[in-house]
């Protein structure tokens, strides 16, 4: 706020003590006039603690009425419609003059109990002059519930369908070998719900013997949302949606999902508040008054809230997971006033309650291959697939799919159960889940998991697959074929002082059939028959102790450990031990955001099969930027053995885009060769809209939405404006914007996000900024192939001091500048004047007299600059500036003032 603001509310309250009586017509002091017919100034406007914007608005003793109340009541983004009955009525109660309610300010009232509230079943403000702010109240059942209590999250209204992309670039070339890589994922946003996405790749390598290239195009279908928890999407798709809140979060272990060619229908978890709905029991705790409430588990302190009187739900989202008792402590003025105890249970899971589900069928996919021997006979052929994941309780969910590939028939059944212990031995989780997959022609699969934790670390993972590949005498088809496999990995990690101890069990069982002699003449059976069969199997132990310790400034990271290898192949056989640490020391950024980063390593091992080998890496980066956001360094290591290399590498990321770069050379002492190579990347993103074409950093591979951000420019703003401000994205980036720019920032769609606005205080710069429209936080939840896009409007102010003399020599004391925003003048001809722009000249009115006022700055230091003694010379009316022209300057100031 102004120092003008601050005035002009000190002065309305010192006012209003005289009551509303004092201020009749009659009675209102000269110059004051406006505290009973209203002054224009910007308000700062909330709902639910949100920002909506700065909005004009007319303020009188008595109420507040905005000038323009639809552009009020659309930034509220309500979940109304605006043909809706309930918008028409909150229009017509916006355009009139709303009742101040002051006296309910917490700003103006020490933070009374109940301040800051007020209970409407229409439309409300509280005004708090104090802050310049309205807080805005409307009926409960128009609130989208704060957005963070609704289990469900309503997309953000006002926002653009937009064609938005995200495509990413890697490069390696060395002397015999070059590969490119292109990537990318999209969408397009159609109608209100609906968008089209897509993701697709280009590669092309060359080699001394060959070149090949191949484009793929993976995803391409359109997807509509049906109401929150339902969709229905056709084209082609592939199963990642699926195990996903996209699609449910069905996942099956080994069921043929591939991609196909069709479609599907199916519910959904896109909209769902996820850390609403991790969030467990609600734990509703009512107070008479505000206070701290601290939650105990035991002993242990799960955390502490501030809140108002009234009903509050606590938030939970980070207790852990399980079914304990919780103690709530109120404390009111720091003094314990009681305690309770309530159950709670939380299982980490994370869904609304209700059935998944999801139908699909088409036509596999096919599938892009240069090798014509590795075709797939299920190219083209029928698909149908369906399945189900059923919550039962709060701690178990069942799972079941079918899949029918042609003439092959596949059934998978799962279940998975958590539960949470709360006992002396147990406090922690515990989550076991087991599938089981039959198909025809023998086809049989099973998966079992177990993991714990409390401290001690436990898990185990159990999958063996016996698809076409074991039986030799069947059709082979890839989309459906699981495979032929066993696998086992199982650990215990254990913290012992200040060492984490983990030991470590894997088993690998394969079956594949060989058949060097293919002929492609002879029918599909008669190779099978000649082909033979190859099994292998290995099996390791691991036992690996790690440490991690600040010493003398470094971070110290030691590590050691053991391994022993078994396998059907002796020759495989191994076992060893190894041991190493890596020092690393960090120098804090500097005061024009300089840092740098230092880490040496070192590794030992020593094994049955090979000679002991000791390599060795040094690796030295220097960081800059704002947010050390560029970075250059270089690295050199080796081994006792043969090898030494280096490489010099780089990263800059920044709001056009992330890229890196290494140049390395490794050097064979024994052949006393050298072998150089490139690798580089580079990742951005891009939009288009009805509100133009923007770049980007980069963003996700998903289908993706974005929030655009443009800096209206000022017709009279100064070349050499360098006045900044801070837009901050959650999930999309952050980035400095001047006048006249504009920004992309990427986000992922179906996830709810933070716009932040403010004005940027760098003491760098050689101006201040007012953001005089677009300031403050906004939440939003966007749909992918929308774009949100906020306007900012912005002030720079420059202060200039000196004095101001006629050409005579003689002060000029008193008057007007008519282009400056405020001017104060002193007795000897000193001034101070705040600008809005960086002039060549000052204009002064003195009396009836015209003066022309030349701008020499002698020094500068922050936003002010010293002008020293300057010579001011009259002029005539018609040699002034255009915009400064009397009639152009009343409608200039009309405008300043409404603003301040």
């Amino acid at each position: 706020m102004s120092s003008w603001k601050a005035s002009f509310c000190c002065l309305a309250i010192h006012f209003a003590l005289f009551g509303a009586t004092a201020f009749a017509a009659s009675d209102v002091p000269p110059g004051f006039e406006e505290l009973v017919t209203g002054q224009k100034v910007w308000i700062d406007v909330n709902l639910l603690g949100q920002s909506a914007g700065l909005f004009e608005a007319n303020v009188t003793l008595e109420t507040v009425q905005f000038v323009k109340p639809l552009d009020v009541l659309n930034a509220l983004n309500l979940p109304i419609k605006k043909e809706s009955q309930e918008y028409k009525q909150l229009a017509d109660a916006m355009t009139l003059p709303l009742a101040r309610n002051g006296n309910l300010a917490c700003g103006s009232n020490n933070n009374a109990t109940g301040c800051g509230f007020l209970a409407t079943d229409k439309l409300a403000i509280i005004y708090d002059e104090n802050d310049a702010k309205v807080s805005v109240f409307v009926d409960k059942k128009l609130l989208p519930e704060g957005d963070k209590h609704a289990l469900y999250y309503t997309p953000t209204r006002e926002t653009e369908n937009a064609f938005i992309h995200q495509q990413t670039l890697n490069v390696v070339a060395e002397k015999e070998y070059s590969n490119l890589s292109l990537q990318g994922a999209g969408a397009l946003g159609i109608l209100t719900n609906g968008y089209v996405g897509f993701d697709w790749s280009l590669n092309a390598y060359r080699n001394d013997d060959a070149t090949d290239q191949t484009v793929n195009v993976d995803d391409f279908y359109y997807r509509q949302s049906l109401g929150q928890r339902h969709y229905v999407q056709v084209g082609r798709m592939d199963s990642r949606d699926l195990s996903s809140n996209l699609g449910g979060n069905i996942s099956f272990s080994m069921l043929p999902l591939g991609a196909i060619d069709g479609v599907r229908a199916g519910s959904s978890l896109s909209y769902l508040n996820r850390e609403e709905a991790s969030k467990g029991s609600p734990l509703v705790i009512l107070l008479s008054r505000k206070s701290r409430v601290d939650a105990y588990r035991g002993n242990q302190l799960l955390g502490t809230f501030y809140l108002n009187s009234g009903s509050n739900t606590l938030d939970t989202g980070n207790f852990p997971a399980g079914s304990y008792s919780v103690t709530l402590k109120v404390y009111e003025d720091n003094t314990l006033a009681r305690t309770e105890v309530q159950p709670f249970s939380r299982t980490g899971g994370i869904g609304d309650g209700h059935m998944q589900w999801f139908i699909q069928g088409g036509k596999v996919a096919s599938q892009v291959s240069s090798n014509e021997s590795a075709h797939d006979e299920t190219d083209n052929e029928s698909a149908f697939q369906a399945g189900v994941r059923l919550p039962v309780g709060t701690s178990t969910t069942l799972t079941a799919g079918v899949a029918k590939i042609a003439d092959q028939h596949f059934v998978e059944g799962g279940v998975e159960w958590t539960h949470g212990f709360d006992n002396r031995l147990l406090d922690g989780v515990l989550d076991i889940q087991t599938n089981l997959l039959t198909g025809s022609d023998g086809t049989k699969g099973d998966s079992e998991q177990l993991s714990y934790s409390d401290g001690v670390s436990l898990s185990a993972y159990r999958n063996a697959a016996y698809g076409n590949e074991c039986t030799t005498g069947s059709d082979r088809q890839d989309y459906a074929d699981i495979g032929c496999y066993e696998t086992l990995n199982a650990t215990v990690a254990v913290p012992i002082k200040e060492w984490s101890v983990s030991l470590g069990y894997t088993l690998n069982t394969n079956t594949s059939l060989t058949n060097n002699n293919y002929d492609t003449s002879r029918s599909f059976e008669d190779n099978m028959a000649n082909a033979t069969q190859a099994d292998s199997s290995s099996r390791t132990v691991q036992l690996t102790l790690n440490r991690s310790f600040l010493w003398k400034g470094m971070s110290v990271s030691t590590r050691l450990g053991a391994y022993n290898r078994t396998g059907d192949d002796d020759a495989n056989d191994d076992k060893g031990v190894y041991l190493g640490f890596t020092l690393t020391r960090s120098t804090p950024a500097n005061t024009e955001g300089r840092a740098s980063h230092t880490s040496v390593s070192t590794d030992y091992q020593s094994s049955q099969s090979g000679d002991d080998e000791f390599n060795y890496s040094a690796t030295q980066d220097w960081n800059w930027g704002d947010n050390n956001q560029q970075q250059i360094g270089v690295t050199v290591g080796g081994n006792n053995n043969t090898n030494m290399n280096a490489d010099v590498h780089g990263h800059i990321n920044g709001q056009y885009g992330d890229a890196s770069a290494t140049l390395s050379d490794s050097y064979d002492r024994t052949q006393q060769t050298h072998q150089a190579a490139f690798s580089g990347s580079y990742s951005s993103s891009m939009a288009l809209s009805r509100s133009g074409f923007f770049w980007g950093p980069a963003g996700t591979n998903s289908p993706g939405a974005a929030v655009a951000v443009e800096v209206k420019t000022d017709d009279e703003a100064n070349e050499d404006n360098d006045a900044l401000v801070n837009v901050d994205v959650d999930g999309g980036g952050s980035a400095q914007m001047s006048q006249g720019s504009k920004a992309l920032f990427p986000v992922n769609g179906f996830e709810a996000d933070k716009v932040s606005v403010n004005e940027n205080n760098d003491p760098r710069q050689t101006s201040m900024v007012d953001i005089t429209r677009g300031a403050g936080n906004q939440s939003v939840f966007l749909l992918p192939g929308k774009m949100k896009v906020r306007e900012v409007q912005m002030e720079s102010h420059y202060t200039y001091i000196g004095t101001l003399l006629t050409s005579t020599g003689q002060p000029l004391i008193e008057g007007k500048m008519l282009n400056a925003h405020a001017f104060i003048a002193e007795e000897d001809g000193g001034f101070t004047a705040e600008l809005t722009q960086q002039p060549k000249n000052l204009y002064l009115k003195n009396n009836n007299t015209l003066y022309q006022c030349p701008v020499k700055v002698e020094s500068k230091r922050d936003v002010v600059r010293y002008i020293g003694e300057t010579r001011c010379s009259p002029i005539t009316p018609a040699e002034l500036p255009e915009n400064l022209l009397p009639e152009t300057l009343a409608q200039r100031q009309v405008s300043a003032d409404s603003r301040d």
